[in-house]
């Protein structure tokens, strides 16, 4: 079974974007990997109904770590299918040109077989107004970037991974409680 493509697929899937505008209007104001990664598992578990395989959260432990999620064939407990996931905003580690370490450190060194990566971006002054108006103090605008060079630097950062195939998403812009965009990068093995 194709897992990074099962998973491309609900990720461009309506029901997913609808997930995903959820969760933009409710966890404005924080990071949302555990969110969009929880939306991720369940739509998984959906798709994993009358089969052998489920997805998991936080499971499992390596080495006084936890894998992001990961796919476990109830046939074969022994060898989950494990996916780091991580959301990042568009000014992050230089614009995203200091990358690399983080995708070498959790797909590389964890041997993880799917690294998902979340980049969001919106525009600055439309998240403040909003922050402003319900007296919301974090300011994670100033992750975010000013130019769209940060979209190279992450190419950039995925290359050179020997036996991979990256595959990338078309931005997914949600309107609530101001329009925002997500771009999905999916970096598995061959």
């Amino acid at each position: 079974m194709d897992f990074s493509e099962i998973i491309k697929q609900i990720i461009q899937s309506t029901l997913f974007r609808e997930g995903l505008e959820r969760i933009s209007d409710n966890y404005s104001n924080l990071k949302q990997e555990n969110h969009i990664r929880d939306l991720i598992l369940e739509e998984l578990n959906q798709r994993f109904e009358q089969t052998f395989f489920k997805a998991f959260a936080e499971h499992p432990r390596i080495n006084n770590t936890r894998v992001d999620l990961s796919i476990i064939n109830q046939k074969d407990t022994s060898n989950p299918f494990k996916i780091e996931f991580k959301y990042q905003f568009s000014g992050d580690y230089k614009k995203l040109s200091d990358y690399r370490f983080v995708i070498r450190r959790d797909f590389e060194e964890r041997q993880s077989d799917l690294f998902i990566l979340v980049i969001s971006h919106w525009d600055r002054e439309k998240k403040r107004s909003f922050d402003n108006l319900w007296g919301i103090k974090t300011d994670l605008s100033k992750n975010i970037a000013s130019h769209s060079d940060w979209k190279d630097n992450i190419l950039n950062s995925f290359r050179g991974f020997e036996n991979t195939e990256l595959k990338t998403i078309e931005k997914i812009v949600v309107q609530t409680p101001f329009r925002a965009e997500y771009y999905f990068y999916l970096l598995g093995r061959t």
